[in-house]
């Protein structure tokens, strides 16, 4: 007499995980190799920049969601990760970690910028600007330095607001 067992289909909630891995890796990549080969003196198009915020935010929510901020901060400037330490990088977001912020959903609309995408005097690049859900926007602050022909995160800020707390 044979038995038959059941198959389990694996729930939304793994897949959207193995979503976010690979995507994950995917982000890794782009921000190590730069979204295009990234010049000194130039704003990377529209599309370069999404791609470097949601790039950002899927790392981000990677390292929430397994406590392991050691990619994060491997993909910054050398100066991001001399002052960053993986465990200081925990501490910094454990408020979006500990109220279970999902970052990741970050990757389903265009970032809007609040001030217009661009490069400081040391040739930083500035993107600062917020994905508009409601009743909670995604608000970001990021510095990319171009290091090797690539963005490398030089400082990142990012916060759950109310989506009209006043930008």
């Amino acid at each position: 007499m044979s038995t038959l067992r059941s198959l389990q289909v694996p729930r939304p909630a793994f897949w959207r995980g193995v979503v976010l891995r690979a995507l994950g890796l995917f982000a890794a990549v782009i921000l190590t190799a730069g979204a295009s080969v990234a010049r000194a003196d130039t704003v990377p198009d529209e599309t370069g920049l999404a791609r470097l915020v949601w790039s950002t935010m899927v790392t981000l929510d990677n390292a929430n969601r397994t406590g392991n901020y050691d990619v994060l901060q491997q993909l910054g400037s050398t100066e991001f990760q001399k002052a960053n330490s993986p465990k200081a990088l925990a501490g910094a977001f454990a408020p979006l970690r500990n109220r279970r912020v999902d970052v990741g959903r970050a990757i389903l609309i265009t970032p809007t910028y609040y001030l217009e995408p661009g490069l400081d005097s040391s040739g930083d690049l500035r993107l600062r600007g917020a994905f508009e859900y409601r009743p909670s926007a995604i608000r970001f602050d990021l510095i990319y330095r171009n290091v090797d022909g690539g963005w490398r995160i030089h400082a990142i800020s990012v916060a759950e607001m109310d989506a009209d707390a006043p930008r």
